[in-house]
This record gives structure tokens, sequence and C-alpha cells, in this order.
């Protein structure tokens, strides 16, 4: 059981600022590293740790977007996100409500708490795919002059089409775009993630965006559906206002410093230090599923 004291006060509050911090370096909200973390090591509840995220992620993510100051375009695709974010965010948020109502899932003889196996997991299968890309993607060899990405995505001319002169490639199909918001507003309302974590790799190598293109954008919603994850886990009573305090007394420090330090870093760099971010965090993860598999009863 979760008991509140000054040592888990103070310790929250070093871990926000340090996810703080790699939210302004890299443009993820950091919630995919804070709910193992408040889970695993403080044993915060799984429904609070993800609600309590969410609502964390705004002060970091406000920070971040200030010292980015993103132009019009960078601001007109995440418009484009939010209806799908909404509709996302609220499915999410109600599968973290069933879960938590259906108690326990029995594997093999072993009967495990049915939310917090299915956020582990899913982490787990997000994040292995993701830092294995990433790391694959940094360690290649970069030919001279550098390499442009077409995207995936920026191919597929379903209409209607959105011009964006501030982005490269400024052309996108607004109906993929809306489905994509949808899927990032569920990971943020199911995982308490801001989606940080799947949009910097969709962004890069679904929409050809360039690295720093891609994070400011992905800053830009991570602040949106932080806002919009946080009004549904509120109502749900998911939010607990001592926690969010406690991680930001230190967490939008951190945001600042990170966006600093990250106009200074190449391209490759934040790919690499992504990449080994992600694993760290999948470690984590599988820890953590390891520990539930091992308590639970036979």
């Amino acid at each position: 059981m979760f008991e509140w004291t000054l040592t888990s006060a103070l310790f929250a509050a070093i871990v926000g600022g340090g996810v703080g911090f790699l939210s302004g370096l890299f443009g993820v909200g950091g919630g995919f590293l804070l709910v193992p973390v408040l889970n695993a090591v403080l044993g915060v509840p799984m429904s609070i740790a993800v609600g309590s995220t969410a609502c964390y992620t705004i002060g970091p993510a406000t920070v971040a977007l200030l010292s980015r100051k993103p132009k019009a375009g960078f601001i007109e695709l995440p418009l484009i996100l939010s209806g799908g974010l909404f509709a996302g965010v609220w499915l999410g948020t109600r599968t973290v409500a069933n879960l938590s109502a259906a108690k326990t899932i029995d594997i093999g003889g072993h009967s495990m708490p049915a939310l917090d196996l299915m956020v582990l997991l899913s982490y787990a299968v997000l994040m292995s795919a993701i830092s294995a890309t990433s790391l694959l993607d940094a360690l290649k060899p970069t030919p001279s002059g550098g390499v442009r990405r077409r995207g995936l995505l920026t191919s597929v001319q379903l209409r209607p089409m959105a011009k964006i002169p501030d982005l490269r490639p400024g052309i996108y199909s607004i109906p993929l775009l809306a489905w994509t918001g949808m899927m990032v507003g569920f990971l943020s309302g199911f995982l308490g993630m801001s989606g940080g974590l799947v949009l910097i790799p969709a962004a890069i190598y679904l929409l050809g965006l360039r690295v720093h293109d891609a994070t400011t954008v992905t800053i830009v919603i991570v602040w949106i559906v932080s806002i919009q994850s946080t009004t549904m886990h509120a109502w749900n009573g998911n939010v607990q206002r001592s926690l969010v305090v406690a991680l930001l007394v230190c967490g939008t420090i951190g945001a600042a410093i990170g966006s600093q330090v990250a106009v200074k870093l190449k391209s490759s760099q934040l790919k690499l230090g992504f990449g080994l971010l992600v694993l760290v965090s999948a470690l984590i993860v599988f820890a953590k599923l390891a520990l539930l598999w091992s308590n639970s009863s036979n």
C-alpha cells in the first residue's frame, strides 16, 4: 500500500526534475518513464500513477513549448490532430476504468492485477520496438550530405490534404493525421504517457520530419494531449494533487534546461540518447513484470 511521506515527496521531486530535463531534451512528456518508476519504486497504484503523470506533464510541456517558440506551422499540425487526440484520450481513460473494475487476470495459475498487467505489457512492447528502431537508426552511418526521409504517410494522398509551408514535407493527409491523433490520444489516456514515445519516431519515419522539427511538433502535441488527459483522469479521481505538486517542483526547471541543451546537440546524438533512454525504461518495466509474476499466487 502506498503511503505519502516526506521521503516519497523528495524522491518524487528528484524524479520529476530528471524527467523534466528529458522532456525538454527529447520533446517527450516523460510519462513512459514516470509511470513505471512511480509504480515499481514508490508503489503508487497504477491508476493514480497514470492520472497524476498525465497532470504533471502539463508543467514541463508548457516550459518546453515556451522555450522552443514554435512557428505557426508547428502549431497547425497538432491542431489538426486535436480531434483524434480527444477521442483517443476518452477511449484510453475508459479502458483504465474498465480494467480497474476487473481487478485481476488469471494467467497460467497466476492471479495478477488486470490494470497493472495490461499497462506494463503495453509499455514493454512499445518500448522494445521503439528502442530497437531508434538505436539501429542512430548507429547507422550517415552518407555525406545527409539523407532526406520522405515519410511513409506523405506518399498517401487521402483527401482532404493540408498544406503547411513551415514543415518539410509540407503536404499531409488530414484523415491520416486524425487517425494518428486518435492512436496517440489512446496511449495517453491508457498509459499516462503524453504520446511523445510514439510521436517522435512517427514524426520522423511516417511524416518525414527532421529530428529537430519532429521534437518541436511533438512538444506542442504533448501539451495539448496532457490537458485533455488530465481533465479526463481528474473526472475519474485518478489525480493525486500532492504527488503532482512534488513532481512539478523540479520538473519545470529540468524541462527548461533540457530544451536549451537540445538545440546544441546533433540529430544523431538525440536519436542515440532517446533510444538508450527508452531501453532503460523498458528494463524497468520488465523487472516490474517479473516481480508481479513472482508475487502472484499459484
